[in-house]
């Protein structure tokens, strides 16, 4: 099988060495796009040293929905990996999410942070993606545990069929509510999550969820 892997980053100077020594332990078959959401701060600088990767420089922040369309556009392999390069979660955990996805036909692999087992650290954010996940399953009557991981693998024309047009944080909530949707065969692997605060260049904030609850419930009544 062949893979796209894609990247959004912003602002992301202080971590970016280590992203980039991650991604350099994977197989070299597997396609990198990192998608340079407008940052102004040395990232579009640092990125040019590297010459491996597909790089796509926005002119400015667009969102992270706007990044990874603009990487799937410019994917060539006949599936893609989804994955944010803040840091949280480790390379380590895609190699076993690849090989999930090769074990099981006909499927869509999402990353979970926590299920029945392995709980959260108690925080607002924390609170507050419970409650969506919550909210999420109500609607779609499903029971995911995480449905907004950022670990994503599947076909790169599934995704292009789901014509999927949020361009910030909501693309997680569009992309799992229309996969919802059609019933497709998801499922969930357990990743080691490292959460890092505002501090240390989180980028979601708290006000973000109501944006993601918005979207959760406008795909399931929409008329299209």
């Amino acid at each position: 099988m062949s893979y796209s892997l894609i990247i959004p980053i912003f602002n992301e100077e202080k971590t970016l060495a280590t992203l980039i020594s991650q991604i350099e332990t994977l197989n070299d078959k597997i396609e990198v796009i990192i998608i340079n959401d407008g940052s102004d701060d040395k990232t579009k600088e640092i990125l040019k040293n590297y010459h491996n990767f597909k790089i796509i420089n926005h002119s400015k922040n667009l969102g992270k929905g706007s990044s990874i369309i603009s990487g799937v556009q410019q994917a060539t392999k006949n599936n893609i990996i989804l994955m944010d390069g803040d840091l949280e979660i480790h390379m380590d955990d895609v190699i076993k999410a690849i090989e999930k996805y090769e074990a099981t036909s006909n499927c869509v692999i999402i990353g979970s942070r926590w299920n029945s087992s392995k709980k959260a650290e108690l925080s607002i954010i924390t609170i507050g993606n419970y409650f969506i996940n919550y909210i999420f399953n109500t609607i779609y009557k499903t029971d995911f545990n995480d449905v907004l991981c950022c670990i994503k693998i599947m076909e790169t024309k599934l995704f292009k069929e789901l014509k999927i047009k949020s361009q910030r944080f909501n693309i997680e909530a569009e992309l799992m509510s229309k996969l919802a949707l059609k019933n497709y065969n998801i499922l969930e692997i357990l990743v080691d999550y490292k959460r890092r605060d505002n501090r240390n260049g989180k980028k979601l904030k708290f006000s973000d969820g109501w944006g993601i609850i918005l979207e959760i419930i406008k795909i399931k009544f929409s008329k299209n």
